[in-house]
């Protein structure tokens, strides 16, 4: 996390996030394109290697191993490329503030990647949920943490302020939900680090805290400084590999 040095030096988007613009009929904004590996280079491949096996076994099985809950019984009829997990970043914690981030992971030719849709600025968020209503689209299977409260409804909202419809078929995991089936009681609570903490064994050093991530944003709008945007980057991205790497887990019957 930026630190008051930090934070003292002016950074360019370009300088701390490697994307491209990217164009659609709404306008333009930064799309970021990164394998899994980049984040985690320890394991990132084995990771991969252990979901495209996953989703090979479970397709069209009628009842799924150590899912006692049958909470993934959608993925039993998704393609491997039609899975989305996502994790969104808001410039307020209130519904009709806009988003500004939104972090998928999709597997691409073999490969998990994560893509993150920036707005650079507030007006460019209509690009980013132009192009984020064609992922969900094209998806049959999503998965979140706290999503079906959180994530998934504040989509819809700014979708529907711009006028765009919301994709109907589209099954929904929620991770939260699941964890707190399996581990309520067993740790000491089932938030999302938590969970990566016990699960997927590591910490974060340095994080940017969840609270801190609107004015950050709102900061990096006014100042043009992106050296938080850094960390907020980041932070979007742990998050969506540890939701990956939980659901391994989960579906491997793995225990804590």
């Amino acid at each position: 996390m930026a630190g008051p040095a930090d934070v003292r030096l002016h950074r360019e988007i370009e300088d701390i996030a490697v994307g491209e613009d990217f164009s659609t009929l709404a306008g333009d904004f930064l799309m970021i394109d990164r394998p899994v590996v980049d984040f985690l280079p320890t394991h990132g491949e084995r990771m991969t290697r252990r979901f495209q096996q996953l989703m090979a076994s479970v397709q069209g099985v009628e009842v799924l191993p150590h899912d006692p809950h049958e909470t993934f019984g959608a993925l039993t009829r998704t393609a491997a490329d039609r899975l989305m997990f996502i994790d969104i970043e808001a410039t307020g914690f209130t519904p009709g503030t806009p988003l500004f981030l939104v972090g998928v992971v999709v597997e691409c030719k073999g490969e998990l990647r994560v893509r993150q849709l920036l707005a650079r600025d507030y007006s460019e968020e209509a690009a980013l949920l132009f192009e984020l209503r064609r992922i969900l689209a094209y998806s049959e299977s999503v998965v979140s943490f706290n999503g079906k409260t959180y994530d998934l409804p504040y989509v819809r909202d700014r979708m529907g302020f711009f006028g765009y419809d919301f994709p109907a078929e589209l099954a929904h995991i929620d991770l939260l939900h699941e964890g707190r089936r399996r581990y309520k009681g067993r740790l000491p609570n089932c938030k999302l680090q938590t969970l990566e903490r016990a699960i997927c064994k590591r910490g974060r050093t340095g994080d940017i805290p969840g609270e801190a991530i609107p004015d950050a944003y709102h900061a990096f709008v006014r100042t043009g400084n992106a050296i938080e945007i850094r960390d907020i980057l980041h932070h979007n991205a742990l998050d969506l590999v540890s939701l990956v790497e939980i659901v391994l887990f989960m579906l491997e019957g793995k225990n804590l």
